[in-house]
């Protein structure tokens, strides 16, 4: 993490920050990458739509529950761009992000 990210970062609070730092985790588990991208698009559509292949792991139901209630939690979604790094988002803005992405663009594997 850069020194701008840790800025960004602390002004997360705790329940954002375990959020994140879990999405953080898949994410080097599945693509040995801290937050690879699209990873907070593909996340959501594996927990809308259950447990499936990611990377080169898999996102099982334990996952799901955990990010789940993590989000409830945290009452928001974890986004991540390179002005605003990470980013709180609320659960009713997000669910429009959502809904116009792209698949294409953070549903992939890896060959």
């Amino acid at each position: 993490m850069n020194l701008n990210s840790l800025a960004m970062y602390r002004n997360l609070n705790e329940r954002q920050k375990a959020l994140h730092d879990f999405m953080s985790n898949v994410s080097e588990e599945t693509w040995c990458a801290s937050w690879i991208n699209g990873l907070e698009y593909a996340l959501w559509h594996i927990m809308l739509r259950g447990p499936a292949k990611y990377g080169q792991g898999h996102i099982n139901e334990h996952t799901i529950e955990k990010l789940q209630s993590l989000s409830e939690q945290a009452n928001c979604w974890i986004v991540y761009d390179s002005v605003t790094e990470e980013t709180p988002v609320p659960i009713s803005e997000w669910l429009t992000m959502f809904q116009f992405a792209n698949p294409n663009e953070y549903l992939y594997t890896r060959r």
